[in-house]
């Protein structure tokens, strides 16, 4: 005959001593075996920490007294709101340029919010470029880097996931913007995004309030060549791009304009 196992206290069977653990001791060992092997990364969908008020405030801090005081005019007229707005069109990670970055202000806005973008900053001014790299070490930004480069130069180290160029546009000489708009489709990757934010030519109240602004930052010698919304996009479809526009109303009268380009 077969003995039976042996009995607990309880009436229930009893593992031989130095025998299997139980079934269920072994399901759940199993179980974590595969967990840990199949790493099912988490949804990033939750707003980034930094963003908005405390981004721009993060800058400012990093910033000498004079350039602080140019960054607050500059965060005046591109509020948070119209930078949520930009921030959305972006990708939240890969390759991006900016052109025309100044002291990196933008750029350090866009890497705070999202921190896995490398962002390249390129502007001729190169006191400027020293500034953005010294905002952009004090943030911890390691993603950024700068270079005293104009747009049109080769050597920019693309292709570009995306590029953006913030009131820039209307600082070119008319005949040099679709070149140049030409230059950045080629720097981006099929697919990539070509963001600009610049002022629109209506209403013509507006206009003027904009061109008094500007007047005032880069005096009254250098030619500003405004284009209507309407011309940037016909240029941009000529271009290659599939082309997307908002108005941004502001509580300044700035005829703020977006426009979101995708590289056919």
């Amino acid at each position: 005959m077969i003995a039976a196992p042996p009995k607990g206290p309880n009436g229930t069977k009893q593992e031989p001593e130095g025998g299997a653990p139980p079934r269920s001791s072994r399901a759940s060992k199993i179980l974590q075996t595969l967990k840990e092997s199949v790493r099912v990364p988490e949804p990033r969908v939750l707003a980034p920490e930094i963003y908005g008020s405390a981004a721009i405030r993060n800058i400012a801090r990093a910033l000498p007294p004079v350039e602080r005081a140019y960054a607050q005019i500059r965060f005046s007229i591109l509020r948070p709101k119209l930078l949520s707005v930009m921030d959305l069109l972006l990708p939240d990670e890969g390759k991006i340029l900016d052109i025309g970055c100044g002291f990196g202000l933008f750029a350090a806005y866009f890497g705070q919010t999202q921190p896995n973008r490398h962002i390249t900053g390129i502007d001729p001014d190169e006191r400027r470029i020293k500034m953005a790299e010294r905002v952009a070490d004090k943030l911890g930004l390691v993603n950024s880097s700068f270079m005293a480069k104009d747009a049109r130069d080769m050597g920019l180290g693309g292709p570009f996931d995306a590029a953006y160029i913030l009131d820039v546009m209307h600082h070119i000489p008319r005949d040099a913007q679709e070149p140049l708009l030409a230059r950045l489709r080629d720097l981006l990757t099929p697919h990539g995004t070509l963001l600009i934010k610049d002022i629109t030519t209506e209403p013509h109240l507006g206009l003027k309030f904009t061109e008094w602004m500007d007047r005032l930052m880069v005096g009254w010698d250098e030619p500003l060549a405004y284009r209507h919304h309407r011309d940037w996009g016909a240029m941009l479809v000529h271009l290659g791009f599939k082309v997307r526009m908002v108005r941004v109303p502001d509580v300044l009268p700035y005829p703020h304009v977006v426009i979101a380009a995708t590289k056919i």
